[in-house]
């Protein structure tokens, strides 16, 4: 009987315990042992934690292959071989179907729906191209397998569902959450030149944040390209904190390609440099050249000269200047012609908590470092060490807030930055707490110490709108700053969530 019935295939299926699913990584396949369960359609249903470098990979490179196989012996094999494409269900009832399908068939569903947290999960649907059963006596005796075709699933791909796959990928290779480090100083440094003159360009100032933002996103992905390597022998490292944006490891962007958009959007930021120096004045240049050279070599391929690698702090000094003082200064120059004192000491908290971010980062990350010679602080100081500059960096930094109000370099409503201080207190809490545990456990470190950076920032840019503008805008613009970082809790904290419950899904 060499021919099956679509239900002798069915029953073959439901016997079947996990299959082997590979994905395309540019090209070349990666695999993983899935349970998975199908439905009388021949749909195939499979699950995932949200986060997860399988579900991204599904989300923008949707094509699939399963194999699934039983038989004790060589002669006794019965396979079955689907190639299909993948979707990330998003409906309620197509998900509610899924779990249906999969609660008694996955141990990660059936203790995931004990605990009550089945939202952590994706559930993805690979709908068949192909299926093909085979039996390896009939194979041998020249006997044909049993192919299913399903045209209309095919018919069905639009070619914009592949176009935003590759938008969504490149999203992720900008890390639009980190781009906040290149948003505060320059909103800080509009808000200095604001208070200071009357005169404020508002095309120069929206090309000063394009720029720096730009050289933000171009750094990002340059470090990528750099670091492609060493992050794939990454074993710890987490979302959204670490790790780079992991494009290249899940092959969603060649290495080529991330090093050409890397280095054009650097140039794109040159060239809008170049103009502000024009039209602003000279003593612009040295801050340009001091963030493209931050750029090309805070960090570098293994073996090759990095800030990382030179000494100890070189590189978290390169990153407080960069998206602290410098960032500020220039903003402020690009507006007034000059620099200022003022403006370099309100400027000082912001680089403090910007390193903090940097640093509080490398800690998951601190094991896979040190194997693979990238010598960050934490990885050069220990991660007991490295908390108490954490700690120390807060202190000073609310320090510096404190005086200047009192030695005249600032208003008094820089105090309103004071209310940034529940987040730095829970992030040095958690630190304190867990520095040396599972990376899973300091992610509320991470989270509250990101959050405290952009939150402090804005704070401090409301302080200089309140004396400059009338109250209406400051107004807005807080009201904005509130639901950025809204936006940006809710985003860390659903991914905290995620590895939280996984971690009591299956506690021991």
């Amino acid at each position: 009987m060499a021919q099956r019935s679509k239900q002798d295939v069915l029953d073959y299926l439901e016997r079947a315990e996990v299959a082997a699913v590979g994905t395309s990584n540019m090209g070349s396949p990666r695999q993983r042992m899935m349970h998975f369960a199908a439905d009388e359609d021949f749909n195939f249903y499979l699950t995932s934690t949200k986060g997860d470098p399988k579900v991204i990979q599904w989300i923008n490179i949707p094509e699939t292959a399963m194999l699934i196989h039983q038989g004790a012996t060589f002669m006794e094999m019965e396979e079955c071989e689907i190639i299909g494409r993948a979707e990330v269900l998003k409906d309620e009832r197509d998900r509610n179907k899924a779990i249906d399908l999969l609660v008694s068939r996955s141990p990660i569903v059936g203790q995931f729906h004990q605990i009550g947290a089945l939202d952590r999960l994706e559930f993805i649907r690979v709908k068949p191209y192909t299926v093909k059963f085979r039996y390896v006596p009939e194979i041998l005796q020249g006997e044909p397998p049993t192919v299913f075709d399903f045209e209309n699933n095919r018919e069905s791909v639009s070619v914009w569902d592949d176009v935003r796959a590759k938008a969504r990928a490149w999203k992720e290779a900008v890390r639009p959450l980190s781009l906040t480090a290149a948003l505060v100083p320059i909103l800080l440094g509009g808000a200095l030149a604001l208070s200071a003159s009357d005169q404020f360009n508002v095309l120069h100032f929206i090309l000063t944040l394009f720029g720096a933002i730009m050289i933000q996103a171009g750094t990002n992905m340059i470090n990528d390209w750099k670091d492609a390597d060493r992050d794939g022998e990454n074993r710890t490292g987490m979302r959204p904190f670490t790790g780079g944006s992991r494009m290249i490891q899940l092959g969603l962007i060649s290495r080529a390609d991330m090093c050409f958009f890397g280095l054009a959007l650097s140039l794109g930021a040159v060239l809008i440099g170049i103009y502000l120096v024009a039209v602003s004045g000279l003593g612009l240049i040295p801050l340009i050249l001091y963030g493209i050279i931050a750029g090309l070599f805070y960090t570098n391929a293994k073996g090759k000269f990095s800030f990382i690698n030179m000494a100890p702090g070189a590189a978290e000094f390169l990153i407080a200047t960069t998206y602290g003082v410098f960032m500020t200064l220039g903003a402020y120059y690009v507006q007034t012609g000059h620099y200022s004192l003022q403006a370099l000491l309100i400027s000082l908290p912001v680089a403090l908590f910007i390193s903090n971010v940097l640093l509080i980062n490398q800690f998951p990350d601190a094991e896979s470092d040190a194997k693979t010679d990238k010598k960050t602080l934490v990885v050069r100081l220990g991660k007991k060490q490295a908390k108490n500059v954490l700690i120390i960096s807060f202190v000073v930094g609310y320090a510096i807030i404190a005086l200047l109000p009192l030695f005249d370099y600032g208003p008094y409503t820089l105090y309103f930055a004071f209310l940034s201080i529940p987040f730095a207190w829970q992030a040095i809490r958690y630190a304190q707490r867990n520095y040396d545990k599972n990376a899973t456990d300091l992610i509320p470190s991470n989270a509250h110490t990101a959050i405290n950076h952009l939150f402090n920032g804005l704070l401090l840019v409301f302080a200089f709108l309140l004396g400059s503008l009338k109250i209406i805008v400051p107004i807005i613009f807080l009201a904005a700053s509130l639901g950025l970082v809204f936006w940006v809790w809710n985003y860390i904290e659903r991914q905290r969530k995620v590895m939280n419950d996984f971690k009591i899904a299956f506690r021991k």
